[in-house]
């Protein structure tokens, strides 16, 4: 990987890491994000990162649960990572049922709990997810419409 390669990788997923990602799924996403086409074999991955197989398939996992990677096979045995078209604006895009359910435990804290101050807290919350889970299909849609 070239020096400015590197860099960028090291920067990403620090910023990445920093806003609550595991750092190996975070180093993984970055170093994808960075090839020309956008994917790695897991042996690739794993010496790119200075890191043994295990740890990239670990790191992976979160990655394709927020499907911004895909994994396909090559071959008999070799795993290849790929990041997603449009990788962030799907996994955004298919956050409703996350939202719904904790805009729902909200509102229910909202409603069991008998001080107001913190029951206005936990319905504000819940409003706001409430406006973002609305909003989000509006957003995909201005997003498309730019691509």
């Amino acid at each position: 990987m070239a020096e400015q390669d590197e860099k960028f990788v090291d920067r990403f997923a620090d910023v990445l890491a920093r806003s609550g990602w595991p750092r190996m799924s975070a180093r993984i996403f970055a170093t994808l994000m960075s090839t020309p086409d956008g994917a790695r074999t897991a042996a690739e991955l794993s010496t790119l990162l200075g890191v043994g197989p295990s740890a990239i398939s670990n790191g992976a996992k979160m990655l394709r649960s927020l499907s911004l990677v895909d994994v396909r096979r090559q071959g008999d045995r070799q795993i290849v990572y790929e990041v997603r078209p449009d990788a962030w604006m799907e996994a955004v895009a298919h956050q409703d049922a996350e939202l719904r359910t904790l805009e729902g435990i909200l509102t229910d804290g909202a409603r069991g709990t008998a001080d107001p101050h913190a029951a206005h807290r936990l319905i504000e919350t819940a409003d706001f997810f409430a406006f973002l889970r609305a909003e989000l299909p509006n957003i995909v849609e201005r997003w498309r419409k730019t691509r």
